[in-house]
């Protein structure tokens, strides 16, 4: 331990010479030896040798001079940050995307400039990357909501998202993410292979606005995987009678929209999502009412309407079929449900009072068992990275289980990745409930207008941020994350870099306001 804090130390102590150095007068530095363009510019080494983007790098040699704004460098083919530079060492930060890790150090301009590229290459390493999908908001905030392609010019490509969201992937179709809003009638398809936004579901069913969750049936005798999506709302207008979870059936060509048929399915109030259970298929869901969560075994509803029978949705008049469970015990605020990948257990999120409950899952009865509070603060908002009920959320939403293969041969092997919409960042919480913070709320960036929210791509946690998240959908083929950036109106990814440029691809044009590079935000900090 002590050896690897004494080589941190000696390898600091030349980025500390050149940081104090460059506060003096280059009159009164003895090393101070501007750059001679008659003679050649030699790289001799460079530390660390491997590294990803943003990493610090020290570059050795000669006839560097002392100007900064003479020297140039590139590594892989892209300008890096030079944070300062002497005769003998230029000190920078590794541009992202530097695939190729080749060093090419340019002193002068025009003429009289000098180039040479280092005899061997940084090893650049990959990272997971915050980018943007689709969507924007230009400087007016007057862009509207169209339903479109990802890219072009702002009068054609997709805009909006401009509500409270869920994203959810379609299980047999990959490429397809729906997404619903809390106040909107109308579900969104977000074609990742199309690249296209279109609105294929008009829910007019009554008089329901609040949209809160889909969710899709388990492969039974009586359905195949997924030829059902199902629909909760948030409507209490009827009482106990409110209508609450549609039931669609998908159409014969795989697709879901206008045309599909649609059932209700159960009727009682104020629902705030529903989930089916990954392994045996029972469904539950919830009311905002006195915090109750319900069970329905769909292969009842099933049986009845494959057998030609009536089905009855009333909640109250089907006990023996519509079975409550247990309250929360914080009645009348907004909670969700999200099922761990093996069933064993789900958590319940409770949005407004930021905190999480756990409830495991009975497999003689087939049921969840009552809830016990396991990270979060009761009713206490903020923001902090700590374990359990010391780390604090602010209106956590949409959550994801997330395989972790350092995990393999655990009892538990899945993270929970969950938006912290006023937080404005991802958080990750391990099985034994360790909080931190995966992407958002960027270091530099943040430093350098003095806020935590943006709308800035690139390093998940030194540039990269977002502004009210509150969807997130995992995609477990592509290791990619589809969030929801609510005041950004835009769909937001983060997904492993990838050497071919698709950022002019993905983001379109600009708005009408030009973005600051990430180099350019990491010297506004600098300086």
């Amino acid at each position: 331990m002590k050896q690897n804090v004494l080589k941190r130390f000696l390898w600091m102590l030349p980025i500390l010479a050149l940081c104090f150095s460059g506060c003096k007068d280059d009159e009164t530095d003895p090393g101070s030896v501007p750059f001679d363009p008659s003679k050649p510019v030699v790289v001799s080494d460079f530390t660390p040798k491997e590294g990803g983007a943003y990493q610090k790098l020290l570059i050795y040699g000669d006839n560097f001079g002392t100007d900064i704004s003479q020297v140039h460098v590139t590594i892989g083919g892209k300008d890096a940050v030079v944070i300062n530079v002497k005769p003998t060492y230029i000190y920078c930060f590794v541009p992202s995307g530097a695939f190729s890790g080749e060093i090419v150090v340019t002193i002068g301009e025009g003429e009289s400039a000098v180039t040479t590229t280092a005899s061997t290459a940084f090893t650049y390493e990959k990272k997971m990357v915050v980018g943007t999908l689709c969507g924007f908001r230009n400087n007016r905030d007057d862009q509207g909501w169209r339903y479109g392609p990802f890219d072009g010019p702002d009068n054609v490509r997709c805009c909006g998202f401009n509500a409270d969201g869920r994203l959810y992937f379609d299980p047999l179709n990959k490429d397809h993410l729906y997404i619903c809003y809390d106040g909107h009638k109308t579900i969104e398809l977000i074609d990742l292979k199309e690249r296209y936004l279109s609105g294929p579901l008009s829910l007019n069913a009554g008089p329901n606005d609040r949209v809160r969750s889909i969710c899709f049936n388990k492969a039974s005798e009586y359905a195949d995987e997924a030829e059902y999506m199902i629909v909760a709302f948030d409507y209490d207008g009827r009482g106990n009678t409110s209508p609450n979870l549609y039931i669609i059936h998908r159409n014969e060509d795989g697709t879901f929209d206008d045309r599909s048929d649609m059932q209700l399915l159960a009727s009682y109030k104020q629902c705030n999502g529903a989930v089916v259970h990954p392994i045996n298929g029972e469904l539950y869901f919830n009311s905002y009412e006195n915090g109750q969560v319900f069970r329905l075994d769909l292969d009842e509803y099933f049986k009845t309407v494959q057998s030609g029978g009536t089905w009855n949705p009333n909640v109250v008049e089907r006990p023996d079929v519509f079975k409550q469970l247990f309250t929360i015990a914080d009645p009348q605020w907004e909670f969700q449900i999200f099922i761990h990948p093996t069933g064993k257990y789900a958590y319940f999120g409770v949005i407004n009072n930021h905190y999480f409950m756990r409830s495991d899952y009975n497999e003689e009865t087939k049921e969840f068992v009552t809830p016990y509070t396991v990270f979060g603060g009761y009713k206490e908002d903020g923001y902090l990275d700590d374990v359990g009920t010391a780390a604090r959320f602010h209106e956590p939403s949409q959550g994801a289980f997330v395989y972790n293969p350092e995990y393999a041969g655990q009892e538990d092997e899945y993270d929970f990745y969950i938006v912290d919409k006023l937080n404005f960042c991802v958080r990750k919480v391990t099985p034994d409930a360790i909080v931190s913070t995966y992407a958002g709320r960027g270091t530099s960036t943040a430093l350098a207008d003095n806020n935590q929210w943006g709308t800035d791509d690139g390093d998940l946690r030194e540039v990269a941020r977002f502004r009210d998240v509150t969807g997130l959908a995992y995609d477990e083929e592509t290791n990619t994350f589809y969030i929801h950036d609510q005041v950004g109106h835009t769909i937001r990814t983060i997904s492993m870099e990838q050497e071919e440029d698709t950022a002019e691809e993905e983001g379109g044009e600009t708005s009408g306001e030009e973005e600051p590079t990430e180099t350019e935000q990491v010297v506004a900090v600098m300086k």
